[in-house]
This record gives structure tokens, C-alpha cells and sequence, in this order.
């Protein structure tokens, strides 16, 4: 409680919760048995994505008992989701992480990065009204966090407590340009730089009112000038993942951050014209029906008058080809978005499969993936309402094929955690979710598959009404 306190605003519940500790401190109530925190064995980190958000794994283990901590910080709302996932064995743990990792970049940090890296995010969150994750009072208990407090850092401030921050700005501008000039060959390395973006209906919304794209450059680079501050945030925080890990792309990303604080010219930072254009790919992508070649007008006039082929033999495949997921992943994404108590509005969970696609793509193969995509929404719609037919073409995949629709369910149970509210959800779900964890290591029995297909539709069912 002392620990929780810090992390709520100076209001009258943070003044009762005062009230409530001094008089048990002076009763004696206070003096209980010490917690002893679990066992740390490895935390790892991902650089944030384009809209500031960052996962960290942290391997826990008390005994014969495992567990892994996932949090999730976001960049103006603080520590966003916070929750553990049970191994059955050191085996299965080491496994887990290991998938995640190959799947989103993450590299391995230290505790005291973890923990300063959690005292900003309270502050983040604090600064936003925002409170954490209720699931991170029982992280940091596990992780003996017990001097967990906000601490609010200005983008300055962490940039200038970056190592290699005060040798860069003694450096001279050539080589300072020459370090920011290496920010064109992150993408080749880091694939979350596929997902830098905006990606804010505000971005989206401008974007819309432009009538030629010499208009629509001008007006994005112009929005990009407001939100300097956060990428020279969201930029630095990436610099000191890389910087905690001896990531020799360090440099670079504190020379870029700098760069993006200090006023140069966004034309000639390399990563934000990939910001540029990835955000107008992004834009374009929400219509699946606008040919490479078309303007704007059109590709107006296609999109009313269009009509997509259907979807072909192996298409959905090559397209995510070379690409951090496959095609059984999504099916497992989409199902978990179909069945969440909570409605998740497209624009959300989109950018979370089409992030690790763009690079692989040209415009108008991502405008066909995006169609693909929703068609297989639509399917897990479908088979949600249909359990045998669910169970049939499930049982045609491999366990490999598996393994995959239970990550890609599980990471998107993980990425949307508030649209299961803990009202909404029954122990029958939560022994479900459970079980598609376990399947990302161990793929699903035929016994298994059946209780998962009944569930789905049960599930369906309760949120439709039917």
C-alpha cells in the first residue's frame, strides 16, 4: 500500500489511503511477513513501435514454479498492460521467450534499466491522469520492485542521460550527420521500424483534406514539425533499449534523437521521411481498392467502382513471406479480436499485423493484404458461430501451424488485455486463455481443440446474444 500510494494522484483517495496506513502503523498491522520475490533470470525489451509502445518479458522463477512478467509501456499513457503467464516448466519458459523474442526484436536489458524505465512510465501515466495496470502490483511484488515510484524525466532529460550523448554533441556536424544518416539502414535491422507511423485519426484526418500530393507532402511534414518532441522521445527511448543491450545501432539512434530535439531539418533526418512515407502508405492502405498508379482522384473514383478478386491459393502466404508472422498467426489474432468481450475498432488492431508486412510490400500489395485481411476477419466471425466447422479446418493445420494460431491469439489477448475486462470475463475464459498459452509451446490435442471450438462459440454467442 505504501508502494501503491506513490502511484495516485494528490487527490482524496490518495489522502483516505494515508489515513489508512498511519493507523495501521500505529495498531502494529503494518509489521507483516516480509514477500520474498521471486528469482529474476532475464529481462527483455523491445524498442517502442511508431505509436510508443514497448513490451518487456521478464523470466521469473520461485522453486519448481515458473512464470513470465509481461508489461506493456506506451509513451503519454504510462504502464499501459501488466500481467503474468504461468510455464509449466524452465523448458516451456525458455521457449515462450524465445518465440517472442524472434517475433518482435526483443533484446535483453538489465533490472536497474527495467526499473528506471518503469519509474518514468508511472510518470507518464500520472501526467496523463492515468493510472497503471492493476496487474503491476502483482509484478513488482514477484520482482521485489518495492521502490517502485514515479519519476518524471523530460525528453531532454533522457536523451541527455543516454552514455553516448555528451560525446555526440562535442562531435563535429559532420559527424554528427554522419551517425544521423545511419538512421536509413535501421529499417534493415530493427523491424519494428516497419511500424513507425502516425497513425492518429488527427494524422489521418488532415491527410484526407488534401487535393494533390504535393499538397498531402506538405501538409504531413508540417504535422510532423508539431510532434518533434515525441519522436525525439519515442527515438531516445529506442537509443536507450540499444544502449542497455551494447547495441552498436546505439549511437546512432541517441545522434538522431538529438537531432529531432535540437531542430534539424526533418528532410534531412533519413528515418523521418520513413516516417513520411509510411504514414502515407498507411493512409492509402485503409483503401484496399486504389491501384499503385492512380491520383488521388482516381483513386476515389476506383474505390467506389472496384470490386477485389477474391482471394487466391497461397496469395494471403506470399505476402507475408520473409515477414515476422505467417497466416496462421493472424487467424489466431483475428479469432481473439472476434471474441473479446469488448468491441476493438479496427483502426487499432490493424496496425498491429500490417507493422511487420510493410517492408515486404510494395502500395498496391499492401492494399491487397489489407483486403485479405478482411476477409479473414470475417471468416473468424464466421467460424466463431460454427464450432464444428471451426474444429475441422483447425484440425487441418500442423502443430507447428498450431503452435502459430495460438501466438498470434495469445499476442493479441496481450496487446488488448482492457477489452476483457475482469466483469466480463469467467474462470472458464480465463482457463482457456491459459490453455492457448500453453498450445504456443505444446500445439492443441484433438480433446483440446473441441473444448477450444465449444468455448469460441460460447463466447461468440454471449456477446452477440444469440
Amino acid at each position: 500500500m505504501v508502494m501503491l500510494r506513490s502511484w495516485m494522484p494528490d487527490d482524496d483517495a490518495r489522502a483516505a489511503v494515508d489515513q489508512a496506513l498511519k493507523a495501521a502503523m500505529r495498531s502494529g498491522t503494518a509489521n507483516g511477513t516480509p514477500f520474498k520475490p521471486w528469482t529474476i533470470h532475464s529481462v527483455m525489451a523491445t524498442l517502442p513501435d511508431g505509436g510508443g509502445a514497448q513490451s518487456i518479458m521478464i523470466a521469473l522463477q520461485s522453486g519448481g514454479n515458473r512464470k513470465i512478467a509481461m508489461l506493456l509501456l506506451k509513451q503519454e499513457h504510462g504502464i499501459k498492460d501488466a500481467y503474468l503467464l504461468p510455464c509449466n516448466s524452465a523448458t516451456e519458459q525458455k521457449a515462450l521467450i524465445q518465440r517472442i523474442t524472434q517475433e518482435t526484436g526483443a533484446v535483453k536489458v538489465s533490472i536497474t534499466w527495467l526499473e528506471r524505465s518503469l519509474h518514468i512510465a508511472l510518470a507518464d501515466g500520472a501526467s496523463a491522469g492515468l493510472p497503471p495496470a492493476p496487474g503491476l502490483i502483482e509484478v513488482a511484488e514477484l520482482c521485489g520492485l518495492e521502490k517502485l515510484r514515479p519519476e518524471a524525466v523530460t525528453t531532454d532529460g533522457l536523451i541527455s542521460a543516454l552514455p553516448e550523448a555528451e560525446r555526440i554533441r562535442r562531435m563535429s556536424a559532420q559527424a554528427r550527420g554522419k551517425l544521423i544518416n545511419a538512421s536509413e539502414e535501421w529499417w534493415d535491422r530493427h523491424k519494428i521500424i516497419q511500424s513507425w507511423f502516425e497513425e492518429s485519426d488527427h494524422a489521418h484526418d488532415m491527410l484526407e483534406g488534401q487535393l494533390s500530393q504535393r499538397a498531402l507532402d506538405a501538409a504531413l511534414w508540417r504535422w510532423l514539425e508539431t510532434r518533434r518532441d515525441f519522436w525525439a522521445r519515442l527515438v531516445a527511448r529506442a537509443a536507450d533499449v540499444l544502449s542497455a543491450s551494447d547495441h552498436p545501432d546505439a549511437t546512432s539512434f541517441t545522434a538522431t534523437a538529438i537531432a529531432l530535439l535540437e531542430g534539424r531539418d526533418l528532410k534531412k533526418i533519413r528515418v523521418m521521411a520513413d516516417v513520411h512515407d509510411q504514414t502515407v502508405k498507411a493512409w492509402v492502405f485503409d483503401d484496399p481498392n486504389v491501384t499503385h498508379s492512380a491520383t488521388l482522384d482516381e483513386g476515389v473514383e476506383q474505390a467506389n467502382t472496384q470490386k477485389p478478386l477474391p482471394e487466391q491459393r497461397g496469395e494471403l502466404t506470399r505476402l507475408v513471406k520473409n515477414s515476422a508472422i505467417t497466416v496462421d498467426w493472424i487467424d489466431g489474432f483475428l479469432m481473439s479480436i472476434t471474441i473479446a468481450p469488448k468491441l476493438i475498432a479496427q483502426n487499432k488492431w490493424l496496425p498491429e499485423i500490417s507493422g511487420s508486412v510493410f517492408a515486404n510490400l510494395g502500395l498496391e500489395g499492401m492494399q491487397r493484404f489489407a483486403y485479405l485481411i478482411m476477409l479473414h476477419a470475417n471468416a473468424c466471425v464466421a467460424q466463431a458461430g460454427m464450432p464444428t466447422e471451426f474444429t475441422g479446418l483447425m484440425g487441418k493445420r500442423s502443430k507447428m501451424a498450431m503452435r502459430d494460431w495460438a501466438t498470434g491469439f495469445s499476442y493479441a489477448y496481450g496487446q488488448f488485455s482492457s477489452s476483457w475486462p475482469t466483469k466480463k470475463t469467467t474462470t472458464d475464459d480465463r482457463a482457456m486463455i491459459n490453455q492457448v498459452t500453453d498450445a504456443m509451446a505444446t500445439g492443441i490435442s484433438a480433446p483440446e481443440l473441441k473444448l477450444l471450438s465449444q468455448w469460441i462459440a460460447a463466447r461468440h454467442a454471449q456477446n452477440t446474444g444469440v
